[in-house]
């Protein structure tokens, strides 16, 4: 036998509607309050890099770098990047592609070389961000594991800097990253 529910009266249905509405005004009440009293920002959204600095060995300083896109949400990361200090340039298609000559391949090194793509879990834990890579363009990335960042995030500015491993020559690498709206 199937038991069919009778439609609920006008009364209970304007309670019931009242009472989700209650609810939502706390939730978003709720929400506001933590925000004024200063409740963390995320790094969750789009990001772009504004700014590379790179002190110890072989250092750079680049207060415009090439585009770069990275992505946080709901504990993953995604991210490509130019990493050169220039625009690169399409290599030339090979003319038999199953036979690429080695003048062919250095130009398709060329192209690939300055382009980074990493995606991952991360975990924000205090000043410190800790990025898991799955999957990325350079192998050594996802075989060497976790890697933390010291954190700083204002408004819409994030500063990640990164130390070298134990044992590698001293090397700090301090990206600069703007909210893409």
């Amino acid at each position: 036998m199937i038991k069919t529910c009778k439609p609920a009266g006008l009364a209970a249905r304007t309670a019931m509607a009242g009472l989700a509405a209650l609810a939502l005004a706390g939730a978003a009440t709720g929400a506001m309050a933590a925000e004024a009293k200063g409740k963390a920002a995320s790094i969750e959204g789009v990001w772009k890099v504004t700014d590379v600095v790179i002190t110890g060995a072989n250092p750079l300083k680049n207060p415009h770098p090439q585009e770069s896109v990275y992505i946080f949400a709901h504990g993953h990361y995604a991210n490509v990047q130019v990493t050169g200090e220039k625009p690169r340039t399409a290599s030339p298609t090979f003319k038999d592609p199953a036979k690429p000559t080695d003048a062919e391949k250095l130009a398709r090194y060329d192209e690939w070389a300055p382009f980074g793509a990493q995606a991952g879990t991360y975990a924000v834990k205090g000043a410190k961000l800790t990025r898991t890579p799955t999957v990325a363009k350079a192998v050594g990335a996802v075989t060497a594991g976790a890697y933390d960042s010291d954190m700083k995030l204002t408004a819409d500015t994030l500063v990640l800097t990164s130390h070298a491993a134990a044992g590698q020559p001293a090397r700090d690498q301090t990206l600069t990253f703007t909210r893409v709206k």
